[in-house]
């Protein structure tokens, strides 16, 4: 090995562990970054203009935008969470009341409801009287899984500190973003070895798919949440924003979505004797909350925007079991970047080789 090979493996193994320590030392804050970064992206444009009516002072206008995101979105999510925190108990204690008898209150409306109670009592009949102890068959898990999220909310307001330092690192994240970010992309897009016109297409994927995430993904499961939370609190149901929560997560999920939630709460209404209530969250949970995403997505993303329906579900399901939240955004991103370079290497290799050939 000459002297030159020496080095040049010497200084990629350096950096190699550099960066491995840099993300050892970055890791515990990649979330606040990486919601700083996105909530960037989406408000470049405005900080452009922004800028240009402040005669270009860069750090002027990066600190007037900072404030404003603060303002306008910030502090919201933090009622948001906190509210949550405290619908996630009033939850718990729901599930405690109906386990209490073990369910038998609601087996008893079960099998006193008009339209059942003609075949239950031919299974009596003919199987003899049949009783179930719900409190032993399946509350446990339901109170078990309660009592995690009330335990995990718990130890969020107890770790409030380490919370608002996280906040307070994304905020200084956000002003650094619109002070320097279009300086820190240049250097980095002088490091990728590809032409310009490649640069160029990753770095359109990277807006394109935070942009169609966002507005077409996030914005439509939010306002499936308000709307199914909505009908929750129609229904006399507890803690419709928690339940309005879970169902804009559950608006992820292709086919079903927020059916996996308002479909099972209905039936508990129905079989509770509350027929009006179920039935009535059963037509809006299919006619609004299920439907509203077929009128309110393709408002939210344009034309150049749109994603495959594969691409969001897989990259949007995956990434939030991997990576949390903000996996929402990195799954899709990840695999639109692999699908931009498999294309990139697929025309400049595959092709130029056949054409050689």
């Amino acid at each position: 090995m000459d002297r030159a090979h020496f080095f040049a493996l010497t200084a990629f193994f350096s950096i190699v562990l550099m960066l491995y320590l840099v993300y050892s030392i970055v890791a515990p804050f990649l979330a606040p970054i990486g919601w700083a970064g996105v909530i960037g992206i989406l408000t470049f444009p405005l900080f452009k203009r922004l800028r240009s009516r402040l005669a270009g002072r860069q750090q002027t206008a990066a600190a007037v935008m900072t404030v404003a995101v603060v303002f306008v979105l910030v502090l919201p999510v933090i009622g948001m969470v906190f509210l949550l925190v405290r619908e996630t108990a009033a939850a718990y204690l729901f599930l405690e009341r109906l386990s209490a008898d073990g369910g038998r209150h609601l087996f008893e409306n079960i099998q006193a409801h008009p339209l059942l109670k003609p075949w239950i009592e031919r299974l009596n009949a003919w199987f003899g009287p049949f009783t179930l102890e719900l409190d032993a068959a399946l509350f446990p898990q339901m109170k078990e899984i309660a009592a995690t999220v009330l335990n995990y909310s718990k130890a969020v307001a107890k770790n409030v500190l380490f919370f608002v330092l996280k906040l307070i690192l994304m905020v200084i994240s956000l002003f650094f973003i619109y002070r320097d970010g279009e300086g820190f992309q240049r250097q980095l897009l002088s490091v990728i070895p590809l032409d310009e016109s490649h640069k160029r297409v990753l770095v359109d994927t990277v807006k394109r798919v935070v942009m169609a995430v966002v507005y077409g993904v996030f914005l439509t499961c939010l306002v499936q949440g308000v709307l199914g939370g909505i009908g929750f609190w129609a229904a006399g149901l507890p803690s419709p924003p928690l339940f309005g929560a879970i169902m804009a997560v559950c608006a992820l999920v292709p086919v079903v979505g927020t059916a996996l939630i308002w479909l099972p709460a209905a039936g508990y209404l129905f079989l509770s004797g509350e027929v009006v209530k179920g039935v009535g969250l059963m037509l809006w949970g299919a006619l609004v909350v299920s439907s509203i995403d077929n009128l309110i997505r393709p408002f939210f993303i344009s034309g150049k925007a749109r994603l495959s329906v594969l691409v969001i579900a897989i990259g949007g399901l995956g990434g939030l079991v991997s990576f949390g939240l903000l996996g929402v955004v990195i799954g899709p991103l990840v695999l639109a970047l692999f699908l931009a370079l498999f294309e990139i290497y697929r025309a400049e290799v595959v092709t130029d080789g056949s054409d050689k050939g």
